[in-house]
């Protein structure tokens, strides 16, 4: 990523004549780690931001960084920002909980702001984080909406709820148009992402910092300890900050991290469901395996055998044998594949979106295939809506297959396809192939 200035980006969609006074100081807590570009633009998009720029204690918690992050920072912002060297590489979460206790202990200010590396700031993001905390004095934090920083049309996410049912987090407003968000009330929720949190002193001292998780959930185990104790996480939609989405950043090993992880939260809040979420990445494994992908069976095995032993540290496995992050051209794949090619998507919306959104062209050979969740034609446990097996197997030999990232884990082929690209709405795992 090359730097920028993202000065109109910060500024879009703000609301005109709109006029604060809050005169709060606040302390920011940044956290990276090889991505001097990306922290560089987010401190300049700090430089915009519509609030006295001396009410600002911005720390900058460098894990061990070895791309000159330390050096270049310190030349170009100087005493602007106050720079944290670990000598380790952390992970979020001990960097998050660096900041924070360096905040606790040496800043006085009652809200900490923590605002994740490669995400820009809107120029009124903080005031209506700041008028949301003092409209609701039970609030342990308040979020931001997440606009994709790469597609700022569109939303990442408005905050989350739990699915404890199913093993998931239901972000919501996902693949939204913001201008299709009329209703920009707050609202309630069980987690706001550390993308742009803001947390009362208080609360924090009361809830306590971080579980060492290294990545992930972390930030989903302590809203829900915050809702558990009686406190409220609130997401504000007026204030936006803007973050990459994950189509610039897929690197499968996150799925480890997110599996062990979601395993620790179910333990810990819901105990009597984990055995139900075990046992369906497990399955999901077994699929993966049995499909050829042992790359991605062996993470989902990996965090599950790690739950187990209780293991919630930095992973060592080798990162390069995992990490695609090639750039996918869709209008030459749809030009060359379109033909041979079967879409099968769980809705009409979910189809469009991605013909939209990814400029593919369908033509009078591409099949498609619309199944909702619940009658998908071959699910995981193997019961078929199609009785005609020999026809099914005849429809997908050899077909390069684009399946809704919704459906990934409740469809199983009855045969090998030429290549299975799962497409969801946060990017392409180019690594998910069956041959």
């Amino acid at each position: 990523m090359q730097s920028t200035d993202n000065s109109e980006l910060a500024f879009l969609y703000r609301e005109e004549n709109k006029t604060f006074t809050h005169t709060d100081r606040v302390s920011v807590v940044i956290v990276t780690f090889n991505k001097y570009n990306y922290v560089r633009d987010l401190l300049v998009s700090f430089q915009h931001i519509n609030y006295d720029k001396d009410l600002l204690d911005i720390i900058v918690v460098d894990n061990a960084s070895n791309d000159e992050t330390e050096e270049k920072l310190i030349e170009e912002f100087g005493e602007t920002i106050t720079l944290i060297q670990t000598g380790e590489n952390l992970g979020g979460s001990g960097g998050f909980n660096t900041g924070m206790k360096f905040a606790m202990e040496y800043h006085d200010n009652e809200y900490i702001w923590l605002v994740d590396n490669d995400a820009v700031v809107h120029v009124d993001a903080l005031n209506y984080l700041l008028e949301s905390m003092k409209a609701n004095p039970k609030a342990a934090a308040i979020g931001s909406m997440i606009l994709q920083l790469d597609n700022p049309e569109y939303v990442s996410e408005i905050g989350a709820m739990m699915d404890w049912s199913k093993g998931r987090i239901v972000m919501q407003n996902t693949g939204d148009k913001y201008t299709s968000i009329l209703d920009k009330s707050e609202r309630i929720l069980d987690y706001c992402p550390a993308c742009s949190l803001l947390k009362r002193r208080s609360a924090l001292e009361d809830i306590g910092f971080w579980e060492e998780y290294f990545i992930h959930f972390d930030d989903v185990d302590w809203c829900l300890r915050a809702v558990k104790k009686g406190y409220q996480i609130i997401c504000n939609p007026k204030s936006i900050t803007f973050h990459e989405s994950m189509n610039q950043k897929q690197p499968t090993w996150i799925r480890y991290y997110n599996i062990r992880n979601l395993l620790y939260t179910y333990a810990k809040f819901k105990p009597l469901r984990l055995p139900f979420v075990f046992l369906k990445f497990f399955l999901g494994a077994c699929y993966f395996l049995g499909h050829g992908l042992k790359k991605n069976s062996g993470l989902v095995f990996k965090a599950l055998w790690d739950f187990l032993r209780g293991k919630k540290a930095k992973q060592d496995f080798p990162l390069e044998d995992y990490q695609k992050l090639e750039d996918f051209n869709w209008a030459d794949y749809s030009n060359e594949n379109s033909a041979n090619s079967i879409l099968i998507f769980n809705s009409r919306d979910n189809l469009n979106m991605f013909i939209e959104k990814t400029g593919f062209q369908i033509t009078d050979t591409t099949k498609i295939l619309v199944y909702p969740k619940k009658k998908n034609f071959f699910s995981l446990w193997g019961i078929g809506y199609a009785q005609d097996m020999a026809s099914l197997s005849a429809m997908f030999k050899n077909k390069k297959v684009i399946i809704d990232g919704d459906l990934e884990y409740k469809f199983m082929f009855p045969c090998p396809v030429e290549k299975l690209v799962v497409y969801s709405f946060y990017g392409t795992m180019l690594d998910l192939r069956i041959r």
